[in-house]
């Protein structure tokens, strides 16, 4: 549990617990396209947005061993 909580990818593995029981949800209470597509398009930014900050974290960690 504890490796789950010092992830540097836990936003992005909330994001996709969000769409998927977003999904799920939609899908027992009625299909709704729209709803699901919207859980996806925000994973994806989410993801995006985390591995850019993971890079970012990365390069910034290069440049101060270097120095």
């Amino acid at each position: 549990m504890s490796r789950i909580e010092n992830s540097k990818w836990k936003l992005s593995l909330a994001g996709f617990t969000a769409f998927i029981l977003g999904s799920i949800f939609y899908l027992i209470t009625g299909p709704n396209l729209i709803g699901i597509l919207g859980f996806l398009i925000s994973a994806i930014v989410l993801f995006f947005l985390n591995a850019g900050y993971v890079i970012y974290r990365k390069i910034k960690a290069k440049k101060g061993k270097e120095a």
